[in-house]
């Protein structure tokens, strides 16, 4: 099994593969050449369709015979071989045997041509090309056994072969021989020293062995081909520290940053080395430098906020801070990097939130052309549980930025439905509606609203319409809902059929919605009709919920009308001890009157 460590080893080779896009045969054996799959295609065409039938209607051993046989009548450019009973010659069936089979890989056709090319390792065990376009038909997962076992006797029989070679080193990461993987790239790089793909995994083997110097050699390597740049020049310096080679570190950042004079951001680094090293000073000069030339750096000035920091300089590095928060040069992703920052130190502190929304209207006192500053804004209102109305500002703010951001509208409609605030709610939902035509939730929203409202007709009429438009698995709760509201309200526009129709597509959502049970079967027993269904949907709802009053008087009002009506006083009376004085229990009053009546 491999080690987890080399998993981004395998990755990285992958990727190298599929970038590098290199069409060739392996290097041309004595027995073979790519030149006579391209001189004899017509021929083997023929032969492989033959082939074909022979394989539909035979079996294996059967297509060995015929193969062979088939040989007897083929001529090809060295040899000849005729009917009869004269001899086969092994270096003419091989050929030809090869042949077929490459044609059949390349038409896709794996399980023939790994008949074939199992047949031509029969015929000549030490052909290269054959092992290597067999461990081809079975994939090229280096995990795979066979695979591995076939890649590694082609490479065996032909070592010079680069092809094979660069195929068997993830099979040696597989299995974790990491001097054997390096060993191969190192013979492959020697061929070929332009292969950075291969050059960087190269470098990730050493880094894991901890072998240092080849680390550095190979970095060396990698300049020549791409020359410097910052990323090896920060792994040298990693390695020269661990070393404690402090003066090669340096040396190397300052050629970094004199061979790159206008990339100021080289000189940042260096200063923050420096800064890292305890050489204050020097740093201070370095970001001064870039400063100089350059007074909106942002990198520079960041840095030079931990440099006042560090010299106690407090009132100098808040100014610099929020200069660069408010400045409209600083990129937004800075601003935000400097947000958290705060944040986090305010946290540990138990600082005072107003530093930190000041902080963030510095960052947004210009016009914004993204919601990241505002997200994060409100993602910090959150944390502190600050007041709806103050996340409700920022909200609209976003929604100003980004129209058809729905998370936003999402999050405004909730907290303003909260508020009962029908009219702002229709407002917000129909706006929504336009941006997002397909999307339930706002609809849910609108049609809640006119429901709280009493415009029936427009609260059905707005479900009927969008219950049409498909939805998403995730959505599916909020579909359920819907089709409640509109049994609800057909209902009481008296259209009970599609009342009824609703509540049947709610509860195939959700068979156990308890308010969908218990409106459906005590609609039912209004109408005295399909007592039996009613009964069955209502005490399912008094199982769930055993002290919920209204639940409990509609199963004990559809005993009633059954005639049972000691069960019925039974359940009714359950209902009357769990009531709320404070709501109105008309309903459950008169209910219990007519049972106990019965009873007398």
């Amino acid at each position: 099994m491999l080690h987890k460590a080399f998993y981004y080893i395998l990755i990285l080779f992958a990727v190298a593969l599929s970038v590098t896009a290199r069409k060739h045969l392996p290097a041309a054996h004595p027995q073979t050449h790519v030149m006579m799959l391209e001189d004899s295609i017509t021929d083997i065409d023929i032969m492989a369709d033959t082939l074909d039938m022979v394989m539909d209607t035979l079996d294996i051993e059967e297509a060995i015979i015929y193969v062979e046989d088939s040989i007897c009548g083929v001529t090809t450019d060295n040899d000849t071989i005729r009917h009869g009973d004269v001899v086969n010659d092994n270096k003419a069936l091989y050929r030809y045997t090869f042949q077929t089979a490459m044609a059949k890989f390349i038409a896709g056709d794996m399980e023939l041509a790994s008949f074939l090319l199992g047949e031509c390792t029969s015929i000549d065990p030490e052909a290269a090309e054959a092992y290597f376009y067999l461990a081809k038909c079975y994939g090229t997962n280096p995990e795979d056994s066979v695979y591995q076992e076939l890649i590694t006797k082609a490479a065996q029989l032909d070592p010079g072969n680069s092809t094979y070679t660069e195929a068997l080193i993830p099979v040696y990461l597989m299995k974790n021989e990491l001097d054997k993987a390096a060993s191969a790239i190192e013979e492959l790089v020697s061929i070929t020293p332009e292969r950075t793909d291969m050059l960087n995994v190269l470098l990730k083997i050493y880094e894991h062995t901890g072998d240092k110097q080849k680390s550095l050699e190979t970095l060396d390597r990698l300049e020549m081909q791409d020359g410097q740049s910052s990323a090896t020049t920060m792994a040298k310096i990693h390695i020269y520290d661990s070393m404690g080679e402090e003066k090669k570190a340096l040396d190397e950042l300052r050629k970094l940053a004199d061979s790159h004079p206008l990339e100021l951001d080289y000189r940042t680094i260096l200063g923050n080395w420096l800064f890292g090293k305890g050489r204050y000073k020097e740093a201070q000069k370095e970001y001064s430098a870039v400063l100089a030339e350059d007074p909106d750096n942002e990198n520079a000035m960041i840095s030079m906020i931990d440099y006042y920091q560090h010299e106690g300089q407090d009132s100098l590095a808040k100014n610099l801070h929020n200069r660069i928060l408010s400045s409209p040069k600083t990129q937004t992703e800075t601003k935000a990097f400097m947000l958290r920052q705060a944040i986090r130190a305010s946290e540990q502190s138990n600082g005072d939130t107003t530093e930190i929304l000041a902080k963030f209207d510095l960052a947004l006192q210009h016009k914004q052309t993204t919601t990241d500053l505002l997200d994060l804004k409100l993602a910090y209102m959150d944390l502190k549980k600050m007041s709806e109305q103050k996340q409700i500002e920022v909200l609209n703010q976003i929604i100003e930025v980004d129209p058809a951001n729905m998370a936003a509208r999402n999050k405004l409609i909730y907290i303003i439905s909260m508020r009962e605030d029908t009219k702002e709610v229709i407002r917000l939902a129909q706006q929504s509606i336009q941006f997002h035509p397909d999307k339930l939730i706002f609809r849910y929203y609108l049609a809640m609203a006119y429901y709280t409202e009493n415009r029936d007709e427009e609260c059905a009429n707005l479900l009927k319409e969008s219950m049409i438009i498909s939805y998403e698995d995730d959505e599916a709760a909020i579909a359920e809902n819907m089709y409640q509201i509109l049994g609800d309200v057909s209902h009481q526009l008296g259209r009970n059929a599609d009342a009824y129709a609703a509540y049947d597509k709610c509860l195939a959502i959700n068979p156990d919605n308890a308010g969908c049970l218990n409106n459906y079967a005590y609609y039912l027993s209004e109408e005295n009709r399909d007592l039996d269904k009613a009964e069955a949907m209502s005490l399912k709802t008094v199982k769930e919920n055993p002290n919920n009053p209204t639940y409990l008087d509609t199963y004990a009002w559809i005993l009633y009308l059954q005639g049972r009506y000691e069960e019925a006083n039974i359940y009714i009376e359950m209902a009357v001890k769990n009531l709320n004085p404070e709501e109105d229990n008309t309903v459950i009053l008169d209910h219990q009157k007519s049972i106990q009546e019965k009873l007398k």
